[in-house]
């Protein structure tokens, strides 16, 4: 494409997903899946180009394509807009602020009184005794639901790391709970500033940069297990 007297290189766009996911392919070469959180909670494995089958299209996988035309199977949850309708429902009934959840720290007590296999939305906030409880049943309910849709990308791909950005990144609960439930898998918590503007910009970096990348482009923080078992 011709502008102000300047060939400038176009092309056919990127999904804002698999922009995103190009920050990641460029820094890390082991395979590895991103769980890219907001109001939907995509996971990504780009090293699993296996068909999609009728279960897995029934159980809402999809396949992108990455930057360079490889195919990216991905999975997806409405957890997001899951945990604030539900935060909302905790902090009605125990009378506190939802923005109070925002910074909620990881108790390993209140594993044992987790209860197995569930939808939260079902449950009466009347069994918990506090709403830290009920908020750690919340998450615990959402990693469970997590652990079954990421392990639908990573059959007959597996990964050695799993990386988390956006909300469910910054959530200490949520972070250390999936860390326990994929023991045996590394864990981060990762922060990419802009990952979507940053990773168009690196698709074309060929075309407007002569000089190496960044060292570090993304920001991890590692979460180790925790120790404790988090059933199906």
């Amino acid at each position: 494409m011709a502008l102000w007297g300047r060939v400038i290189p176009t092309g056919p766009g990127l999904h804002d997903s698999s922009a995103a996911l190009i920050p990641y392919l460029m820094q890390f070469k082991e395979p590895f899946a991103l769980i890219s959180t907001g109001t939907w909670c995509i996971t990504l494995n780009p090293f699993n180009s296996t068909p999609l089958t009728a279960e897995e299209l029934e159980q809402d996988c999809l396949c992108y394509l990455s930057y360079d035309a490889r195919p990216v199977k991905a999975s997806r949850l409405f957890s997001g807009f899951v945990h604030e309708r539900e935060v909302a429902r905790i902090a009605d009934y125990f009378n506190r602020q939802p923005a109070h959840y925002q910074a909620v720290p990881f108790e390993m007590r209140m594993m044992e009184k987790m209860r197995a296999g569930g939808d939260f939305s079902q449950r009466d906030l009347s069994a918990f005794r506090s709403d830290v409880e009920a908020y750690h049943q919340l998450i615990y309910d959402l990693v469970t639901a997590q652990y079954r849709s990421t392990s639908l990308v990573l059959k007959g791909a597996p990964v050695t790391k799993i990386f988390v950005d956006g909300g469910f990144g910054k959530n200490d609960v949520f972070m250390q709970m999936l860390a326990a439930r994929f023991s045996g898998t590394d864990v981060f918590a990762a922060m990419v500033p802009q990952a979507t503007a940053l990773g168009a910009a690196l698709a074309l970096h060929h075309a407007w940069q002569q000089g190496p990348l960044p060292d570090q482009l993304i920001t991890l923080a590692p979460y180790p297990d925790p120790g404790t078992k988090i059933l199906g």
